[in-house]
């Protein structure tokens, strides 16, 4: 019975598949022009005049009349004097026309026929037909059929939407706009470089790459410069002292000082070495426990030690240590400043993001100085406790230089973005893992983290949606680090796996050629090792 009662219900569910709405909606209209013309043609056979003055009287309204010529002038971008003048040519022109059958006619609508040959967008009718009254001509112009005569939405006239420039200039048919061009982004990383004895440590910054194009890499207590154009490797750095190693990197990005490298070490002091000379410059001091980071801002250095201070050397001076910021209560592990230099943002192991102000920093610096040359103490503008874990991950929008992100450690696993200007949080994305550490693609709105475990990968993120766009895996152990090449097209990732990865993440900027930040094809197929 069931059966029976399911197989004879009688609800009908219209299936678009089933049936043809286009041919229904033309057989309608098709019914009613064939109506209006048998009207026409009993017309005919009576007096001319009166009967075209009673049918426009009954048909058409002054409000009706008035609609449709409004209609006609949205329909086809047409003035009114436009839309009048073709109509009363169409009327003169009737007479000459009327030879001519509804197939030859490009203001017909399509027929029955048509449709049932699949044709959902009918075009007007052939434009060799010269001979028509209707067809287009610099003379006459062209013909504006009555949008109430037709089904605007499937007949469209030819000359007036030619995707080529009529004699008369008429518009083409607009185009869809030309899609962007997509970028293929290799998974695999174009080099591999070993690196021994890279200290396992989330909190120090072991790698950094200049505008130079030499890549700076920290490997226990000895640097190793790596140029990216031809592949060579120089010593530069070994530390005395067997409990002593290199905790922190950083090139200047002072123009025409980019060989300048800053090198924090397990001891509490900062050192700057002039790389083209290989020679030490200075030794600077101010910390009790090892530099973990480091972040230049022209001829200013930022230092943040194990000892939870942060101090600022100008570089210029005798006496370095310019002040000294005192916000975090554990070891900072972070150090960004912002494009302009007027911002400094530090991350902490006590999960505090600080956002330091450097115009706070000038004043004390210039109004309250010492002459025992004591360094003046500087709080925070902010302290922001959203992260739940140590906050290393810091890179400031190169875009809109009022944007950070950060990332958390273990037991926050989030990127978080933050409105400098007045500390709130615009947005945080679980990811799932340790984040490492953050870089910003220079020329699109892209932005890569570095992880730990569980995946130990890198992951390609579109801003602001933040939704991936490409995972990179290959490293054993977590990503520490990551450096950007100059171009902004290559990011080189660090690992505990001991082993350096070059990937093209980024891709070449629009309109540019790709320089050849690494080396030789020969030479980028190779795996080597640094010192």
């Amino acid at each position: 019975k069931r059966s029976e009662i399911a197989n004879s219900c009688d609800r009908f569910i219209p299936n678009r598949s089933n049936f043809s709405v286009d041919l229904s909606r033309a057989s309608i209209l098709s019914a009613e022009k064939k109506r209006r013309d048998d009207a026409a043609k009993k017309a005919d056979n009576t007096d001319d005049g009166q009967v075209r003055a009673t049918r426009d009287r009954v048909a058409l309204t002054p409000i009706q009349a008035e609609f449709r010529r409004r209609m006609r002038c949205a329909l086809f971008s047409l003035s009114g004097e436009e839309i009048q003048a073709r109509k009363l040519f169409h009327r003169r022109s009737t007479n000459a026309a009327s030879s001519s059958s509804d197939t030859n006619n490009p203001s017909s609508y399509s027929t029955v026929d048509d449709l049932n040959l699949g044709r959902v967008l009918t075009f007007g009718g052939s434009s060799n037909k010269s001979t028509s009254a209707t067809n287009y001509s610099r003379q006459s112009g062209v013909y504006l059929p009555d949008p109430f005569d037709q089904d605007q939405l499937h007949v469209l006239d030819r000359h007036k939407y030619s995707p080529f420039k009529s004699s008369m200039g008429s518009s083409a048919l607009p185009r869809s706009p030309k899609k962007g061009s997509w970028r293929r982004i290799p998974t695999t990383p174009s080099r591999v470089l070993d690196a021994p004895d890279l200290v396992d440590d989330y909190y120090l910054n072991l790698i950094s790459w200049s505008a130079e194009n030499i890549l700076a890499v920290a490997l226990g207590r000895c640097v190793y410069l790596w140029n990216a154009s031809n592949g060579d490797i120089v010593h530069l750095v070994s530390l005395e002292g067997d409990d002593n190693y290199v905790t922190s990197v950083s090139w200047s990005d002072t123009v025409g000082n980019a060989h300048c490298l800053a090198v924090g070490t397990n001891e509490g002091y900062v050192q700057l070495w002039d790389t083209v000379g290989m020679r030490l410059i200075r030794t600077m001091d101010g910390h009790t426990a090892r530099v973990g980071s480091l972040a230049w801002n022209q001829h200013c250095l930022s230092s943040g030690g194990r000892d939870s201070i942060i101090v600022q050397h100008d570089v210029r001076s005798r006496n370095h240590s310019t002040s000294t910021y005192r916000g975090h209560t554990q070891e900072v592990c972070g150090l960004k400043w912002n494009e302009d230099g007027s911002v400094l943002a530090s991350g902490g192991n006590e999960n505090y993001l600080c956002l330091w102000d450097a115009a706070m920093s000038g004043a004390s610096r210039n109004g309250n100085r010492n002459d025992n040359n004591s360094t003046n103490s500087v709080s925070p503008r902010f302290i922001l406790t959203d992260h739940k874990a140590a906050v290393k991950a810091l890179a400031f929008c190169p875009f809109n230089r009022h944007l950070l992100a950060s990332g958390g450690g273990t037991a926050d696993r989030c990127i978080k973005f933050w409105n400098t200007n007045s500390g709130a949080m615009l947005n945080s994305v679980d990811t799932g893992s340790q984040v490492c550490s953050l870089l910003w693609s220079k020329h699109n709105k892209e932005i890569c983290s570095s992880h730990g475990f569980s995946e130990n990968q890198l992951i390609l993120w579109n801003y602001p949606t933040m939704t991936k766009i490409q995972e990179f895996t290959g490293h054993t152990s977590r990503v520490l680090h990551m450096a950007g090449s100059p171009d902004g097209a290559t990011v080189v990732s660090a690992a505990a796996d001991e082993t350096l990865r070059f990937w093209d993440i980024f891709g070449s900027p629009p309109n540019k050629r790709k320089s050849d930040a690494l080396g030789t094809s020969e030479f980028a197929q190779r795996m080597m090792t640094i010192r």
